[in-house]
């Protein structure tokens, strides 16, 4: 059976580390990504294909990095600060959650 593949866009490439900042800030917003991920996607903007697993999140990193930088590193810049809140404890990049294949990934 071939893996289905889709990548996200620089703009939900942005939307995904705004919820990746949120699930490493707040365990209740964790819990439910892994719960119904398709939900949490669709809370934040990104419309998700049926049928392709969805991305897991990707593990919280150790250090002090802010959701600019996270989305940053996701391929993008804010388009506005004002809606941005800092992170503590969190480095790294987000890019091993930002694409996702059948295989071996959560999904609903």
């Amino acid at each position: 059976m071939a893996e289905s593949l889709y990548i996200l866009g620089d703009d939900d490439r942005r939307k995904f580390a705004r919820l990746i900042a949120a699930a490493w800030a707040d365990e209740d917003v964790k819990s439910r990504y892994e719960r119904e991920p398709r939900v949490m996607l669709e809370e934040y903007g990104i419309a998700y294909p049926q049928g392709v697993a969805t991305p897991p999140l990707p593990a919280k990193p150790v250090g002090e990095f802010s959701v600019e930088e996270l989305e940053t590193a996701a391929g993008g810049t804010l388009g506005s600060a004002s809606s941005v809140s800092s992170v503590g404890t969190v480095s790294g990049t987000a890019g091993s959650g930002l694409t996702a294949s059948t295989a071996g990934s959560s999904g609903s």
